[in-house]
Parts: C-alpha cells; structure tokens; sequence
C-alpha cells in the first residue's frame, strides 16, 4: 500500500529590514554596522557557534540587498522600472534620471545569485556598499555625464506576496516572471524591448562574472543591431566563451571589448586570453569578489572613451558570417587599421579558436527576446 509522505506546512515568510535585525548602513563609510555597538558585520560575531554565525550572516544577506536598492532610489535618486510590466508578475530594474532618453548609457549587469545592485554579498557585509555594490560605479559614471541602467537578472519569480525573489535563494512558491525566467532572459529581454530600439546612440556593457555570458548572446544572436548601438563591453572575470561565434563577433570582441580579470601580481600589465585584450585587476586581497572594485577606476575610464567614440566604426558591415581564419584576420585589420600581431595574421588570443571551431551564419534576433 503507497502512503503519501506528509508534507509539513512551510512557516510563513517574514522579511525583515537591515534594522529589525539590530544593523544599518553607516551614512558615512557605507559598512554594516550594528546599531548597538556600532562596530561592523564581522563573521565570527560568535565566536562560540559557527552554527549561529552562519545563520546570522544568511539573516543579513537580503535585508543588506534590499538596503542598497532603498540607496540607489532614495538617495541617487534612480528610478525602479518593471519588468516586464506593473501589471503582471515583474522585478525591477533601475535607471538614473533620463537615462533611457539620453545618448550615452552604462549597462551594469551583476554576476549569479545577487540582487541587481549588489556584486557579491560577503563583500557587501564585510566591507559595504563601496566594494560590494555598484553604488560607486553609477556616481562616478554620472558625474562623466553618462546614464546608468542597473539590470536585476536574478530574480525570476514573485514570492506570494508581491515581491521579486530568485531561484538561488528562495524556498517556497513563485510565479516565474516573463522574459526573466533566467538571468540570460532577462537581458535579452530588457535589450529587445527597452534598449535596441531606444535613443541612446551609444551603449556600455559592465558584466561581472556569469553576465558576461548574457551579454555575449546578444552579440550572437542580433549581432547588426549590437554592433550598431554598443560602444563597449567591460568583462570583470567573465565566465563567457566563443562557442558557435561568427568572425565578425570575434573581430567585434577584438576591438569593441576588455576583460578585467583577477590578478594576485600586482601586475598591471596586459595579459592574453581567448577573445579579447584582457587587463590584470590587481586584487591581493583574501577575497576574488574585490575585483569589481578595484578595478572600477580602470573599467570605468574605459567604457567613458568607449562611449564618447561611439559604437565601433563599420563593424556592421562585416556581418557575422562563415568564420576562417583569413576572413578573421582581414575584418581585424580593417577595422582596427592595423596590422593582426600572430601567425597567419591573426591575434595569438584567437589563434586556437579559428583553428578548431567553425561557426554558421546566425539569423537576426533571438526568437526567446520577441
């Protein structure tokens, strides 16, 4: 005889703010201070219980996102938009005054698990929201003039009462949102309905981590009006790769990108790897999620030329058709006006991807973003 297993009623979910749990974001320096002591988030708050500092440090974690989004509207003064509308299941993505309107626009997409707004939660606890947010990345791109777009790829649902949770770290039931069922859906989505069509003329990608890959889909799969509205892309240890890429996507990377990828060194120096120029982020910090700090300076000084240059000169033209190496090495130099630097004149960091894949035509526009 089959006996159908109890399930136990799920206790219901409380959310809780950063100062319901004793803590705030200390105005000044921006860390997580208890409010009591005044003293930061510190991971070993009990030294007793490793058990109680787990938990203390998962209590935290969401109360502390949702601080940083209450930062970015209330005092930057950026703008919730839904998606994919009020109506209907959504999460929110967040604009600075007039950004969608204007002509230059940073795109700031965050790696897995996080809310948008916030690179990596240990970081954002243990050293606050100047490390582990973008906060410092929007002002400091404003104060060049440039609008910011902050993309939320990992929420996915909406928890019963209203609010957007993601997959990584709810439990309980959700309705999936349309067109951000995953983190990749989610930018295609907001790229084919509030980006390609929009009036900005000159688009920066920031992606951190697994974004990175996001991104890439766009360039594969609608590449003519990528290359014709993007100035730049800026990776931040990028989990992307070049399977099934056309030539002119690799020449695009090539020209139209920079991987800033964590160096332990302290060498700043330019080092190789497939795709595109990559530049050591020097992190001899005990954590890799520093990275986007550290090396905002440098990212954000690149996508300010980036944008200022416009969308890389002629690159529509080339299309994305039927890789070779020669074909490659042709749409580099003419788009670059110089010379390809390794064998058969191709880059040494595109060298093993020629030689061993070949890619197909792709059709214009993926059919999931529509």
């Amino acid at each position: 005889m089959f006996i159908r297993p109890h399930k136990p009623t799920p206790e219901p979910y409380t959310r809780h703010s950063l100062r319901d749990l004793g803590y705030q974001i200390d105005p000044d320096d921006g860390q997580v201070r208890n409010i009591s002591t005044n003293e930061p988030f510190a991971f070993t708050e009990d030294p007793a219980s490793k058990k109680a500092n787990i938990e203390l440090y998962n209590s935290l974690v969401h109360p502390a996102s949702r601080a940083v989004l209450d930062i970015m509207t209330d005092t930057l003064h950026m703008e919730p938009i839904a998606v994919p509308d009020a109506g209907q299941p959504h999460c929110f993505i967040y604009a600075t005054p007039g950004a969608l309107s204007g002509d230059k626009l940073v795109v700031l997409v965050v790696g897995n698990g996080t809310f948008g707004g916030v690179w990596a939660w240990n970081i954002l606890l243990k050293q606050g929201i100047h490390h582990g947010s973008v906060i410092d990345y929007v002002r400091d791109c404003e104060q060049r003039g440039l609008g910011v777009l902050v993309l939320n790829p990992n929420m996915n649902i909406v928890a019963p009462d209203g609010v957007a949770e993601s997959y990584n770290s709810y439990v309980g039931r959700g309705t999936e949102i349309k067109g951000s069922e995953t983190a990749d859906e989610h930018v295609g989505y907001v790229w084919s309905h509030m980006l390609r069509d929009s009036p900005v003329r000159s688009i920066a990608f920031v992606t951190y981590s697994t974004s990175g890959s996001a991104v890439i889909d766009l360039l594969k799969y609608d590449y003519e009006r990528f290359v014709e509205k993007t100035a730049c892309v800026a990776f931040i240890d990028s989990t992307h790769s070049l399977f099934d890429l056309g030539s002119g996507s690799i020449a695009w990377l090539e020209l139209g990108a920079q991987h800033w990828e964590t160096s332990v060194s302290g060498n700043s120096t330019s080092v190789d790897r497939v795709g595109c120029p990559v530049v050591a982020a020097d992190n001899t910090t005990e954590s890799r999620e520093m990275t986007p700090s550290l090396c905002r300076n440098g990212v954000v000084e690149y996508v300010t030329e980036c944008i200022e240059r416009g969308p890389v000169p002629d690159a529509i033209e080339f299309g994305d058709g039927q890789n070779n190496a020669a074909n490659l090495a042709q749409l580099i130099d003419d788009l670059s006006g110089s010379d390809s630097d390794g064998a058969d004149g191709i880059p040494d960091r595109l060298s093993n991807v020629t030689m061993n894949q070949s890619f197909e035509v792709k059709e214009d526009g993926y059919i999931g973003w529509d």
